[in-house]
C-alpha cells in the first residue's frame, strides 16, 4: 500500500493500421494511420489540461507514438513498460476480428486464447505488474498510461471485480478512448470509462497538420 493516492488516466493508442483493416494486431507493431495520428493530437490536446507527473506506454509503436503525442505537450519522456504490450494473440495474429466469431467459445464477455498466445490469468498477472510498479514508482502521482484495447479492458475488469468475466461497454470502444482510475495501491476506483468525447470535436489547425 503506498499510503498515497495516484490517478491513472488510461489511454487506447490511436488507429493502427491493423485497426482499420479489421484485423488482430496482437504483439505486431502495427504503426498508427493517419487518422491514428489525428487521434492522437486530439486526445493529446484534451489531456494538455490535466497536470502529469510521468508518461508511460506500452514497447508497441502504436502506443509510444500516441504517447509521445501527450508527452511532448508535458516537457516529459515517455517510459516503457514492456508488461503493457497488448495481449499476445498467438496464431490469429494478423488474421480479421471476424474469425472471432466463428469459434464457438466466443461471447461479447469471453477471453478467448488463441493457440501459441496469452491465457487471460498471463496477460492479466503481466497487465497488474505493470500497473502495480507504475503506482509504487509514482506514489502520489498523476500519470498517463498509453496502451492496448485488450489489455484495459482486462484491468478495469479487475478494477470493477469482474473477472474472469470482462466489462462489456455499452458502446464499441474507440481509439484514444480514456479510462480514469485513482488507487491507494490496494483499492482503485473507476471514475471515467472511455470516454472518447474528443473525438466527436471538429479537429484543430494542430490536428489537421500532416
Amino acid at each position: 500500500m503506498t499510503g498515497r493516492e495516484t490517478t491513472l488516466y488510461l489511454v487506447r493508442h490511436g488507429e493502427s493500421e491493423a485497426n482499420a483493416a479489421g484485423r488482430f494486431a496482437g504483439r505486431m507493431d502495427s504503426p498508427l494511420t493517419p487518422r491514428g495520428r489525428q487521434q492522437a493530437e486530439a486526445v493529446a490536446e484534451v489531456l494538455s489540461r490535466v497536470r502529469f507527473d510521468h508518461v508511460v506506454s506500452s514497447d508497441l509503436r502504436r502506443a509510444r507514438d500516441t504517447a509521445e503525442a501527450t508527452a511532448r505537450r508535458h516537457g516529459l519522456r515517455v517510459e516503457v513498460h514492456p508488461d503493457l504490450a497488448e495481449i499476445d494473440v498467438g496464431e490469429a495474429e494478423g488474421r480479421l476480428f471476424e474469425d472471432l466469431r466463428t469459434r464457438p467459445d466466443w461471447t461479447p464477455d469471453s477471453f478467448v486464447q488463441w493457440p501459441g498466445g496469452e491465457s487471460l490469468e498471463q496477460a492479466f498477472q503481466r497487465a497488474k505488474r505493470a500497473v502495480d510498479r507504475i503506482v509504487s514508482e509514482h506514489a502520489g502521482g498523476t500519470v498517463c498510461v498509453v496502451g492496448h484495447g485488450g489489455i484495459t479492458r482486462i484491468l478495469v475488469s479487475h478494477f470493477l471485480g469482474l473477472l474472469p468475466k470482462l466489462y462489456r461497454h455499452h458502446a464499441p470502444t474507440r481509439n484514444t478512448d480514456i479510462t480514469i482510475v485513482r488507487t491507494d495501491g490496494v483499492t482503485y476506483r473507476v471514475e471515467a470509462l472511455f470516454d472518447d468525447a474528443h473525438l466527436d470535436r471538429p479537429p484543430s489547425p494542430e490536428e489537421r497538420a500532416p
